[in-house]
């Protein structure tokens, strides 16, 4: 006799879409990072490319980085980085993410998760335009 599968297996393994994702990253980090206008719907292909493609996949990597993620988010910026998100941003955001050690909106953070899970094959280029690296 074949033993039902719970509603927790049925949900784990449910296919990611963009609403999945941003309800999946609300309930693993602050909304304070859920802002922006970043599209989910491109996280979808970067996370396929590495296996990610149902909500179970997604979570046990955010929850396996969560803290590295968390800590990273907080670190303040370089004098650099302050100036430029300044003139892009606004005085008020920059001072406000400061102010509340948060910096990376919810697209950023699974990014930056794959970078810590998958090394440098994560990286993709295009996102980085001219800012330059730093340590």
């Amino acid at each position: 006799m074949k033993m039902p599968i719970s509603a927790r297996r049925l949900r784990a393994a449910e296919p990611l879409n963009s609403v999945l994702l941003q309800s999946s990253m609300r309930k693993i980090f602050s909304k304070k990072n859920d802002y922006g206008e970043a599209s989910f719907e491109e996280l979808l292909p970067e996370l396929a490319r590495f296996g990610i493609r149902t909500r179970g996949q997604f979570a046990a990597l955010m929850t396996h980085c969560r803290k590295r993620l968390r800590r990273i988010d907080s670190e303040p910026l370089d004098a650099w980085h302050e100036r430029h998100y300044r003139s892009e941003l606004g005085d008020q955001f920059v001072s406000d993410a400061l102010r509340r050690q948060y910096w990376f909106a919810y697209p950023a953070l699974v990014r930056i998760a794959l970078e810590l899970k998958f090394g440098d094959e994560a990286v993709t280029c295009k996102r980085f335009g001219a800012l330059p690296m730093t340590a």
